[in-house]
């Protein structure tokens, strides 16, 4: 009768140690978390497709595509503020500024980025 106490006192005793260790990470919530909604908008009617490129998505060509609406495009992300470089990308290679923008800076490749503040 002792033999079987002592591996159920163990159990209970070590139950929780090992509950603790699986328990998700809390996020914690405050102004430097929360990420503000942008919206990228380009008018080009001739494009068959447009995805937006930036320091925010490793300049990925095809992680944030934009969606048709009518001669324009547009896409919605949420970013942390911060200070961001970024272009279109027409069609898969054409790579084009923002002409929307009211800041742009070489890109060191021969043709400009966008520049876009988040606060």
């Amino acid at each position: 009768m002792r033999n079987r106490f002592i591996p159920a006192v163990i159990a209970a005793l070590l139950l929780p140690v090992f509950l603790a260790h699986c328990t998700p990470a809390l996020v914690q919530s405050g102004p430097e978390n929360q990420n503000i909604p942008v919206r990228f908008i380009l008018i080009a009617p001739g494009a068959g497709s447009v995805c937006v490129a930036g320091s925010f998505n490793g300049w990925s060509r095809q992680s944030h595509c934009m969606r048709r609406e009518g001669s324009a495009w547009t896409v919605s992300v949420r970013l942390p503020p911060g200070r961001y470089e970024y272009a279109f990308v027409l069609d898969g290679k054409t790579w084009q500024a923002d002409p929307g923008a009211t800041l742009s800076e070489e890109s060191g490749f021969g043709r400009k980025n966008s520049i876009l503040i988040v606060e």
